[in-house]
């Protein structure tokens, strides 16, 4: 993969960190990763955030305010109906997770004002640069969810909203490369803007300050503006990193197994965070007590498991050069579409090697 074509993304450099592997799957062999249904309904949350961060649509958010649920606002119900059933997480159970973490995001400073009017607000601003000044040379993208400007300090917030079960802990607070690159992004392209600050809203749990310290509840995460030295620091990394991924080989993807990483920790993160052996899963049924945990019509209850970790056959759709345009699982097929030089291939995955 040339530079011109390769764009490192936070999403992109963690992967490769934690697994070199689930890296080479995901960008190289290109196979299907199902989605589940915490993203699918991220997804939702993250498209009604964006729909009434238009100012055309202000009206839609004061109605859904009014009334405590997006359900309150036809036009909303009708898009979050329509996606749920495309994503398969239409169910009551789902719907409900899907309003109460919207409600979260809308009740708590959507439009950046509780504090002072910012000059102007974005929503999902899309950013892609390149870098080739002397020896630093990289190429980064992303999605911003929010972004706010304030002339009074010269102010810029970047705000990210979270639909995780777990909010950051550890390395993943202390060394988190989106905050990192979202700040250096910012700077990049808003130089007149000296003051940024990133902010992570975690949607399961709660934002507002409490009554007494008034501090903001457990689902904030800040991360402070870096400053000259430090950015220098992560242009060199993104450098190095952007050399290293261009030049990924099968030979490198089998160099950095999840299940090889915290050795010093039994193969498990000591900070608490998801990595290592907890990446691969295990081949089966959740287990308490020694038995089976059962769900409510008596079937087991499938612990996770690395997508990347058991033998598969998939299909591709590749275009005249051979470059993967999409894939799909066996027997989905059907949704891959041939014709103008396009053609489907179907292939064997062996599995992941260090679990075979």
């Amino acid at each position: 993969m040339s530079g011109k074509d390769l764009f490192l993304s936070a999403s992109r450099i963690k992967t490769a960190r934690d697994c070199s592997w689930i890296y080479w799957c995901k960008y190289h062999l290109k196979l299907p990763d199902t989605t589940n249904s915490g993203a699918s309904m991220g997804w939702i949350c993250h498209l009604i955030f964006e729909v009434l961060g238009n100012p055309r649509h202000k009206h839609h958010y004061e109605t859904i305010l009014k009334g405590k649920s997006i359900w309150s606002s036809k036009a909303v119900s009708r898009l979050v109906e329509y996606h749920a059933r495309k994503l398969d997480v239409n169910e009551e159970e789902f719907l409900d997770q899907i309003n109460d973490m919207t409600m979260v995001g809308l009740r708590y400073d959507f439009f950046g004002d509780t504090e002072e009017d910012p000059d102007e607000a974005i929503s999902e601003e899309h950013f892609e640069i390149k870098v080739s000044e002397g020896d630093k040379r990289y190429n980064i993208r992303g999605f911003i969810d929010k972004l706010f400007f304030y002339s009074n300090g010269m102010k810029a917030i970047i705000r990210d909203f979270k639909t995780n079960k777990r909010v950051y802990k550890g390395k993943e607070i202390t060394d988190n490369m989106q905050s990192l690159i979202y700040l250096l992004a910012v700077r990049r392209l808003y130089p007149e803007y000296v003051k940024r600050k990133m902010e992570f809203f975690f949607l399961r749990h709660g934002l507002e300050p409490d009554d007494f310290f008034k501090e903001k509840g457990s689902g904030y995460l800040a991360a402070e503006d870096m400053d000259d030295a430090e950015l220098g620091g992560l242009e060199y990394q993104l450098t190095t990193t952007q050399k290293y991924l261009e030049s990924f080989t099968e030979e490198i993807a089998k160099s950095n197994y999840a299940f090889d990483q915290h050795k010093d920790g039994g193969g498990y993160p000591k900070d608490g965070t998801f990595g290592g052996r907890l990446m691969c899963g295990k081949d089966g049924p959740k287990i308490r007590k020694g038995e089976p945990l059962l769900d409510e019509a008596g079937e087991p209850i499938m612990a996770y498991i690395c997508p990347f970790r058991k033998p598969r056959v998939y299909y591709v759709l590749l275009d005249e050069e051979g470059k993967i345009l999409n894939s799909c699982d066996e027997g989905e097929q059907d949704s891959l579409e041939e014709g103008d030089g396009r053609t489907i291939e179907k292939r064997e995955y062996a599995g992941c090697p260090r679990h075979l």
